[in-house]
């Protein structure tokens, strides 16, 4: 994939508000169309872009076609007085004594007056950047794998819908309000998904700051 192909893409505010609902689940054109309030024309028109650069892929199931995003990646943009670059990171390999040494030696890095020392020293310490990436790029791919897991875990406890949703939203750490918002739900089923999940043992309310906050119970 290219840098520039993909800064082109994630440019535009629409495309970036699809990827954000299709980062919450599989979506059909309708769906988006509606969610966000665009014509299913203009939607094609930017999931052709997103499957373009290789973002979305699609599958059919029954009458319907669902868009997701395919794979992971990071990209990084810096920005400062004397450097701009955009990197992006779809690997996350990394040596452990990599990162050990980084650890270890990034607090003894100082400035430097002779001109070759201060030019190794900024090598060494882009080096320790280029490791970082690489580990927030691998812990990124852990947390998606234990998501995916999870997912399919929950239908172990439920075959609700609306029930996984609520789960899988607490799990991110969501309030109801934020639940119902993020994924498109009526408030009121989302509270009546936690009531039911309540009467089973799953999940309890409890008062935080003078507000019901809801959690997993054990």
């Amino acid at each position: 994939m290219n840098v520039d192909d993909l800064l082109d893409v994630l440019g535009n505010e629409s495309r970036r508000r699809i990827l954000y609902l299709l980062s919450q689940r599989p979506c059909y054109v309708s769906e988006i169309a509606y969610r966000l309030k665009m014509a299913p024309k203009v939607v094609l028109e930017h999931l052709d872009k997103l499957e373009r650069v290789g973002l979305v892929k699609s599958f059919e199931e029954g009458k319907r076609r669902y868009y997701y995003i395919d794979r992971s990646l990071r990209l990084e943009v810096t920005l400062t007085p004397h450097n701009f670059s955009a990197k992006l990171i779809e690997n996350g390999n990394v040596d452990e004594k990599d990162i050990y040494d980084v650890i270890r030696n990034i607090d003894e890095v100082k400035y430097i007056d002779g001109l070759r020392d201060l030019s190794d020293t900024i090598r060494r310490m882009k080096r320790m950047q280029d490791v970082l990436s690489k580990l927030q790029y691998r812990i990124n791919s852990k947390i998606t794998k234990m998501l995916e897991d999870l997912i399919a875990t929950l239908e172990k406890f439920t075959r609700d819908d609306v029930e996984k949703i609520v789960l899988y939203g607490l799990i991110k750490g969501l309030s109801v309000f934020e639940i119902a918002d993020y994924f498109g739900l009526m408030y009121s089923d989302v509270e009546s998904a936690l009531r039911r999940l309540e009467s089973r043992g799953l999940v309890e309310r409890f008062i935080e700051n003078g507000r019901v906050v809801w959690r997993f119970r054990g």
